[in-house]
């Protein structure tokens, strides 16, 4: 990592709210850093009641790297603007990342309440990483679990993302669009996600590039013409004519047809060609366009509808029976706009080996305790039946499920809802993994950087969702449930904690 990159991006680790650095300072004078913590970050609630899309993981990786390869001068000149106490400013000078991070892999389906990443380090350390994670982990998750509505509603249309310009900054644009990919988009327009992540970026023409030829007919024919002229050889060879520019169906459309047919391209074109349409009532444009591109013999033209859609206008499209070969996707999956804010939260569930819980009068926020990890059980058919939190030490369930005996799993809600999972009859996976050792990161982690990867990963775990637990509105309840010995640990915490209330 160079120099360059590492001064660029060490704010990023010390991206902090204040109270995180205030509080190290009385960790530190009180001989506490070196307690040995555990954080988890996870969510209450989404937008629909369903599940969302883990995206950001590789990025919180990298800033531990960040941490660790930053010399203590860079570290001295960053630090020493921000912190007055010498004594923390020393330690933070010297400070590297030295604990564990377990976490779900990006492309992950994930529930409420599920430990998404667990920090388990010295306090300090977990501690001023509170902000950094959330920052990355709520923007990604809420725009991957966004695209994730929208593809889904889309089925088996493609999705393409292109709400760069929308975003909420240039690390929005850049990670956020990543995310959207591994929510289930085909398809991109950003060409610094591409630089970063590899991942390939399209894009054709805006209204002004046909406005820059001119006015009228005319100025839009030749800028169509020019336009085939120079892609048609490229790599990228998309040759996709925005046709709405002045009028759909009595100037645009025709001069695309006749265009295309002046320039010889027709179905035996080996790149994709077609028509986007960005404005008025696309479905019954787009029924008219596919009726006059299917006369004229381009029977193989893409027609690609754009115009501030989301799930909700793609699902209506679809029922009105739209001609659509793609949907175009801009600030509805770029700000996850219905659902912009992404709760996460990052608490911490033991210290120096013993667990610790937080509650309220909202059941909502009584946090689950202890040191913990995830199984998904599938059934005999192969679906994802239930989520089960386990303790990673001593936990009866969690052996019985490891030696596939029968077990019993239980609503923490509801004492008389319970599953009988029969021997024989489930199989299950750990969806938590480790991904970096006493501040080491390990070989598996590099599966993150492949992001179509982890859209393949998140492809394949959604077909073993139910249709009824993955639909867009009301999805049935997915089981996420509690061992009984993490279960016995929460309430007698609790009973413990109560029998001190007057």
């Amino acid at each position: 990592m160079g120099r360059e990159r590492v001064l660029t991006d060490f704010a990023k680790v010390i991206n902090s709210d204040r109270y995180q650095y205030t509080e190290s300072d009385i960790f530190l004078m009180e001989n506490m850093e070196e307690k040995e913590a555990i954080f988890d970050m996870y969510f209450r609630k989404t937008e629909d009641g369903g599940f969302a899309v883990v995206s950001g993981v590789q990025e919180v990786i990298e800033l531990i790297e960040i941490l660790n390869e930053t010399s203590e001068d860079e570290k001295r000149m960053y630090f020493s603007k921000i912190i007055e106490e010498k004594h923390l400013l020393e330690y933070l000078v010297k400070m590297k990342f030295t604990g564990n991070l377990y976490a779900m892999r990006d492309g992950e389906i994930v529930y409420p309440n599920e430990p998404i990443i667990s920090i388990k380090a010295p306090l300090i350390q977990a501690k001023i990483l509170e902000t950094p994670i959330l920052n990355l982990m709520n923007m990604q998750l809420a725009i991957a679990t966004k695209a994730s509505r929208i593809t889904r509603a889309a089925h088996p249309i493609p999705v393409s993302s292109f709400g760069s310009r929308r975003a909420h900054g240039f690390d929005s644009a850049v990670s956020g669009t990543k995310a959207s990919i591994i929510g289930g988009c085909l398809s991109h327009s950003n060409i610094v996600t591409e630089y970063k992540y590899g991942v390939q970026s399209v894009g054709t023409m805006a209204h002004s590039f046909i406005q820059a030829f001119g006015v009228g007919a005319l100025a839009e024919k030749k800028a169509f013409d020019t336009f085939i002229k120079h892609r048609r050889e490229r790599k990228a060879n998309s040759l996709i004519l925005l046709i709405d520019t002045y009028n759909t169906l009595g100037i645009g459309l025709k001069n695309a047809i006749q265009s295309f047919k002046d320039n010889g391209i027709d179905d035996s074109y080996k790149g994709n060609y077609g028509i986007r349409i960005d404005s008025g009532d696309l479905a019954y444009l787009s029924k008219k366009c596919r009726k006059e591109l299917d006369a004229a013999g381009l029977k193989k033209a893409k027609i690609f509808l754009t115009n501030s859609l989301n799930e909700s206008l793609i699902k209506s499209l679809k029922e009105q029976g739209a001609c659509v070969d793609i949907f175009g996707v801009g600030d509805a999956i770029a700000v996850s706009k219905s659902n912009p804010c992404f709760g996460g939260v990052y608490k911490i569930v033991e210290i120096d080996y013993k667990p610790v819980i937080k509650l309220s009068e909202d059941v909502i926020k009584i946090s689950n305790p202890g040191f913990k990890e995830v199984y998904r059980i599938y059934d005999k058919e192969g679906f994802a039946y239930a989520d089960l939190i386990t303790l990673v030490n001593n936990d009866s369930d969690k052996e019985k499920l490891l030696r596939g005996e029968d077990l019993t799993i239980r609503d923490e809600k509801y004492e008389f809802k319970s599953s009988l999972l029969k021997k024989g009859e489930y199989t299950y996976k750990k969806i938590t993994r480790e991904f970096v050792k006493n501040g080491v990161v390990m070989e598996e982690s590099s599966q993150l950087m492949d992001v179509l990867n982890s859209r393949d990963y998140y492809l394949d775990s959604l077909n073993k969702i139910s249709e009824e637990r993955k639909r867009l509105e009301n999805p049935h309840q997915y089981k996420i449930d509690l061992s009984k010995d993490l279960l016995e640990l929460k309430y007698n915490l609790i009973k413990e904690i109560k029998s001190q209330i007057n």
